[in-house]
């Protein structure tokens, strides 16, 4: 009797340390996913920290709704809020420096106009559509994927939607 039951401990313990070892290792594997996601994101975070700061203090703007990222030939980040008289604007900031362009929104084409022109086209996939400068004029940059698959940008003029510039098929 006592032999059975020695057996039958020496059968129980390795699935305790089974459960615990796959207990350890959905913890490891989550806490690293969690570290990766974290260090994948940092430089979108910190971008958006300094765009916001910049727009605060030289475009002066009180509050914030959206933040688009471009990165053609220049960086620029755009900030989208209001300023302190309650109108909606954008702030456009260069990566460096803090010659900031703020627009009024009501000025130009709003993102939402701008992707109805291209969806237009009949694209696979919108990439993205973010307020920059080109040309040293405001502008939208759009880039998408046709129907081929193949990467496709379009410029649009954010005064009155006269397209600038297309690249097709890349």
């Amino acid at each position: 009797m006592a032999l059975m039951r020695q057996q039958y401990q020496q059968r129980r313990r390795p699935r305790r340390w089974g459960l615990l070892t796959i207990l350890v290792v959905v913890l490891v594997l989550l806490l690293g996913g969690g570290y990766v996601i974290h260090r994948a994101t940092k430089p979108f975070n910190s971008a958006q920290t300094h765009a916001v700061k910049v727009a605060k203090s030289a475009g002066k703007l009180t509050t914030t709704t959206n933040f688009y990222w471009t990165n053609l030939d220049t960086t620029y980040y755009t900030v989208a809020g209001q300023n302190k008289a309650k109108q909606k604007v954008y702030a456009i900031v260069p990566k460096t420096g803090t010659d900031v362009t703020v627009l009024k929104q009501s000025a130009g084409l709003s993102r939402n106009a701008v992707l109805q022109r291209v969806w237009q086209r009949n694209p696979k996939k919108v990439l993205s559509a973010a307020l920059s400068i080109f040309n040293g004029k405001p502008a939208w940059q759009v880039s998408y994927l046709n129907k081929a698959g193949k990467l496709c940008y379009l410029t649009f003029q954010y005064s009155n939607g006269k397209v600038l510039q297309q690249i097709e098929n890349i």
